[in-house]
C-alpha cells in the first residue's frame, strides 16, 4: 500500500520537473534573443568595417533652435540630402566592377581614387566633419581650391575642388560649420558640382564611407 502511494507521488513529480524544464528553456531562449537585439543596438563600427545603416547628412542648427549635437560622432561633409557618390574610394580588396568605378581618368592616365567624390546637379554647402584647425588652404590647377583640417585622434580631412572657402590657415572650425561650397575642378570635369573628400587616420588614407558614424572616442 505504501509502495503504491510513493509511486503515485513520484510520477506527478517527474512530469512537474519536465514541465518546469521546458518553461525554463523557453525563458532562457527569450532572454537570449532580447540580449542579442540590445547588443546589436550598441554595436560600434570600425574603420575597416562596413556600416549597415548609412549615416544622414548633418542638419545645421537654425537660429533660436535648441538641438543636442553629439560631437563624438563623425558627420558627412555636406548638408544636402540630394548629394550622392559620383566616384567611390578605390579599395584593393573590392571586386573588379567596384574598382573600375573608382578609377579617375585624367589626361590619358588612370588614377586610383584616394577619396570619395560627392556630386549634385547644383551647388551644395560643404561642412567640417569634426571640430578642428585649418592647416592648409591652397589653389591647385588640377584639383581646384583645397582646404585641409586637422582634428583630434590624429585625423586629417581634405576637401578639394570647392569655392567660397570661409576659413584661412590657423582658424579653428566647429563640427558642421560651413567651410565652402561645391564646385568643379579639372580632374572632375565630368561632374556638374562636386566635392572630392579624403580622410587620413594616423597618416594612412582610409575610405570616408567607412568613417562616418564612428565614435571618435573609440579610435
Amino acid at each position: 500500500m505504501k509502495s503504491k502511494s510513493v509511486k503515485r507521488l513520484i510520477i506527478p513529480s517527474v512530469y512537474l520537473v519536465a514541465v518546469l524544464s521546458v518553461i525554463g528553456s523557453i525563458y532562457l531562449t527569450i532572454t537570449s534573443i532580447g540580449s542579442y537585439f540590445r547588443e546589436s543596438d550598441d554595436f560600434k563600427y570600425s574603420i575597416n568595417g562596413v556600416t549597415e545603416t548609412p549615416s544622414k547628412p548633418y542638419q545645421p542648427v537654425q537660429a533660436n533652435e535648441s538641438k543636442d549635437v553629439n560631437k563624438d560622432t563623425i558627420i558627412r561633409p555636406y548638408t544636402s540630402d540630394k548629394v550622392s557618390v559620383g566616384r567611390s574610394f578605390y579599395d584593393y580588396e573590392a571586386d573588379s566592377k567596384s574598382q573600375e568605378n573608382s578609377i579617375i581618368f585624367y589626361e590619358n592616365t588612370y588614377i586610383q581614387n584616394t577619396g570619395v567624390d560627392y556630386i549634385n546637379e547644383s551647388e551644395f554647402d560643404i561642412v567640417s566633419v569634426l571640430d578642428g584647425k585649418v592647416v592648409s588652404v591652397e589653389k591647385d590647377e588640377i584639383l581646384g581650391n583645397t582646404i585641409k583640417i586637422e582634428h583630434e585622434k590624429d585625423i586629417v580631412t581634405v576637401y578639394e575642388g570647392i569655392d567660397n572657402i570661409t576659413k584661412k590657415v590657423g582658424d579653428t572650425v566647429e563640427q558642421g560649420e560651413k567651410i565652402g561650397v561645391s564646385s568643379t575642378s579639372n580632374i572632375n570635369q565630368n561632374f556638374t558640382s562636386s566635392l572630392h573628400f579624403e580622410v587620413y587616420y594616423k597618416g594612412e588614407v582610409i575610405n570616408p564611407e567607412n568613417f562616418y558614424t564612428l565614435n571618435i572616442n573609440d579610435l
